[in-house]
């Protein structure tokens, strides 16, 4: 039971990281199209056909990367609803831990039970997640 819980939130937080480079993609993406739109300051340093390209390769490459945020954003939010139907005090540390990115202390507060059977709960769930050597 915690390998699957460690599994599935090891795959939440990939989502995570997965999502925070691709909105840093889209940003860095859109800007650049800015720049070679009309107006912008790379548009009359080119020939236009030469922008114009450049544009459209790059409005195509902000639909996938759009496309690419809607489908983890899904899959984000899916995750959420199933864990958050969890039960158990294992989950419950985890889910608080790790989805909503809370500190032991207040999540004993929330769970009542003391810091230290946090700590514990969360050291064993860290603890199956270390690769295993020998």
């Amino acid at each position: 039971m915690i390998e699957t819980t460690r599994l599935i939130f090891r795959s939440y937080n990939a989502i995570i990281k997965d999502l925070d480079v691709l909105r840093d993609l889209l940003e860095v993406t859109m800007q650049e199209r800015e720049n070679w739109w009309i107006g912008g300051r790379l548009f009359h340093s080119v020939p236009l056909d030469n922008a114009a390209k450049r544009v459209d390769m790059l409005s195509f490459r902000i639909e996938k990367l759009s496309e690419a945020i809607d489908e983890l954003e899904e899959k984000k939010r899916l995750i959420q609803n199933k864990l958050s139907e969890l039960d158990g005090i294992e989950y419950k540390v985890a889910y608080k831990r790790y989805v909503e990115g809370k500190d032991l202390q207040q999540i004993a507060d929330e769970v009542d039970r003391s810091h230290d059977h946090v700590r514990r709960i969360n050291s064993r769930l860290n603890a199956t997640s270390m690769p295993q050597t020998g």
